[in-house]
């Protein structure tokens, strides 16, 4: 389930940096990413394995 999960996180976060965005859409993206990014992170410790989230 952790690794079917970590993939979305990582489709959704593709999706959001493919987008151009400026100004306060750009920062609020990039908190959006941030908090993908602890997500995947918080998985990975509970899980106990390291998937990397850039691939």
């Amino acid at each position: 389930m952790n690794s079917s999960l970590i993939r979305e996180l990582k489709h959704v976060k593709q999706c959001l940096v493919a987008k151009e965005m400026r100004g306060q859409d750009w920062e609020e993206r990039q908190a959006i990413l941030e908090k993908l990014e602890e997500a995947v992170t918080y998985l990975n410790d509970c899980a106990e394995r390291g998937m990397d989230f850039d691939d």
